[in-house]
């Protein structure tokens, strides 16, 4: 009973799409659109929200608004979108900028005061309607490499401002125009045994299918020779003009003889979906190798608006007598497009690579919620986790938590809780549970009840109970004691943590709390001298930084305003 509903749906916001004003917006940037990143990319665990336009590795190019409004939230963060701004438009929009190095004057005197008021570097702020105006072609602020930017770019999005969904810039036509001429590229192609029963080319397991390009461009597969229930999977990227990037593709459309049979593309989705790249794809192939296989089909239905025509779940019943012609068409926003062929036969073979063993008798079922307790450890699943049924492995051993592998991907999070009443010789105010991957231990924020411990984690793998008795750093200033220093200058200190992370870092100068800017990827913090805290002659600093288990480091020195 769902799924014309569902169909109702994606099919109207289709026809919306279409509508996107293509002449409001101006290009924030006055450079050439080269992307190093599209929407709807597919990233660590989520959809890639935006534009990221290349910066000609530059920080502090001038960014300018697209067309006039209003900024409605502005925001100051360690992590994400680093120094971001929002400003709202007429026509019910919203334009996103992320990763700034700065804002304005006004906006950053606005954002500078706020930050001193309450005496923090991470800040949130919804303006006031019309407190803060904006002109078509009004510098904004200036490129960066802020927050949990991978190297210097603008993060560019739009967002339907009642709904808050994310679209595609590329929709808002001169807002960003990328010179594309070039087809998306096809790395590989997947095809899966769906069943216990089902096999392709011999094999119980996933295979690759041998491609061939064609004198028109295309590509032709060879022959699928299968029985049962089988599905594909691409691996694929595109790029364009004068850019070498993959990115990310716009849509992919397949047909079974002719006919429409699953498809889905990339126009606009909500932030709660976005989680769902993690069903998209071949996580499990993903986690071992690294590359991303794109599904063209599921087992189980989910909730992702991205998917606008599916039959049969996008999987394929090869019966006796039958022979299909499955072609698969990759297009990017231009229109380029690269198009497979692959004719499928049904025939009956003898089984030559087998399916892999379950090791474990413990199925669990993705509607269904769970509880399991050993020893100390009780875990809890909520139903829906999961986006595919499986075997589950795990076990406790000296009061560490083996939960399954990283191969499996969880949509929400789930419950671990350790007690630590016959575990002796603890500190439990220095204590957490953490996870040990690939070697590393990390933290993970821990409530405390007495002696029970509890974590949520949407993440399998290794579990414990960790210490952090050791002070963060502070070390490595930008000048010695006593140096003679320029008001227009700044003071650099390097910070860090070695395990449970920076929790707090705060600066003063003569007693006067003053404002530093934190980068967690180079561990800087920097002090710029122009606030005007400091005076004239000399002025002593202070640095304490606290981390989550509450040890803290200090630093004091004094430097000479000429």
């Amino acid at each position: 009973m769902m799924k014309p509903f569902f169909i109702f749906l994606l099919s109207t916001s289709w026809l919306f799409a279409q509508n996107y004003p293509k002449e409001q917006f101006s290009s924030p940037l006055k450079i050439e659109i080269i992307p190093s990143g599209t929407f709807g990319e597919l990233r660590n665990n989520h959809f890639h929200a935006g534009l990221d336009i290349r910066t000609q590795q530059r920080i502090g190019l001038p960014v300018y608004a697209p067309a006039d409004g209003t900024v409605s939230r502005i925001k100051v963060s360690t992590f994400g979108y680093g120094k971001a701004l929002y400003i709202n438009h007429a026509g019910g929009y919203t334009t996103v900028y992320g990763h700034l190095n700065a804002y304005n004057e006004t906006i950053g005197d606005y954002v500078r005061r706020q930050q001193y008021k309450v005496e923090k570097f991470e800040v949130e702020m919804f303006s006031k309607a019309g407190e803060l105006k904006v002109k078509k072609g009004e510098i904004i602020g200036f490129t960066g490499n802020t927050g949990g930017s991978g190297g210097p770019h603008l993060h560019f999005e739009f967002r339907d401002t009642k709904t808050e969904k994310i679209i595609n810039p590329l929709q808002f036509g001169t807002a960003v125009k990328v010179k594309d001429t070039e087809a998306p590229t096809l790395n590989s192609l997947l095809v899966y045994p769906l069943t216990e029963t089902a096999l392709v080319n011999q094999s119980q397991k996933p295979i690759a299918v041998a491609l061939s390009k064609q004198k028109d461009g295309s590509y032709l597969a060879a022959k699928v020779r299968a029985m049962g229930t089988i599905g594909f999977a691409v691996n694929t990227h595109d790029s364009s003009d004068n850019n070498h990037a993959k990115n990310g593709i716009y849509s992919i459309k397949t047909f079974l003889n002719g006919s429409v049979f699953y498809s889905f593309q990339f126009d606009t989705f909500a932030f709660d979906e976005s989680r769902y790249v993690n069903a998209l794809i071949d996580y499990e192939r993903y986690n071992k190798t690294k590359q991303r296989f794109q599904k063209l089909f599921y087992r189980k239905p989910y909730g992702l608006s991205l998917i606008n025509s599916y039959k049969n779940n996008g999987q394929l019943v090869i019966a006796p007598g039958t022979s299909f012609n499955y072609r698969i068409e990759i297009s990017d926003f231009s229109g380029n497009k690269t198009v497979v062929h692959v004719p499928i036969d049904y025939v009956e073979e003898s089984i030559v690579v087998k399916a892999d063993k379950e090791t474990s008798n413990l199925l669990i079922q993705t509607e269904r919620d769970y509880i399991f307790e050993k020893e100390n450890v009780t875990i809890e699943f909520p139903a829906n986790v999961f986006y595919e049924d499986f075997y589950l492995r795990w076990d406790v051993v000296n009061n560490v938590l083996n939960l399954h592998d990283e191969s499996v991907p969880l949509h929400k999070n789930i419950n671990i809780k350790f007690d630590l009443s016959q575990i002796k010789d603890i500190d439990l105010e220095k204590a957490f549970i953490g996870r040990v991957s690939n070697g590393k231990n990390e933290y993970f924020s821990t409530r405390k009840n007495n002696k029970v411990f509890s974590i949520k984690t949407r993440d399998f793998g290794q579990y414990k109970i960790m210490e952090d008795k050791v002070a963060p750093r502070i070390y490595q200033p930008s000048f010695e004691a006593g140096a003679q220093l320029g008001s227009k200058s700044s003071i650099r200190f390097f910070v860090e943590d070695d395990l449970s992370g920076l929790d707090k870092i705060n600066a003063y100068i003569n007693d006067r709390w003053v404002l530093l800017d934190y980068d967690y990827k180079t561990n800087i913090v920097e002090h710029f001298l122009s606030d005007g805290v400091a005076v004239v002659g000399r002025n002593d600093i202070k640095i304490i930084t606290t981390d989550r288990m509450g040890n803290t480091a200090t630093f004091e020195s004094h430097f000479f305003i000429k």
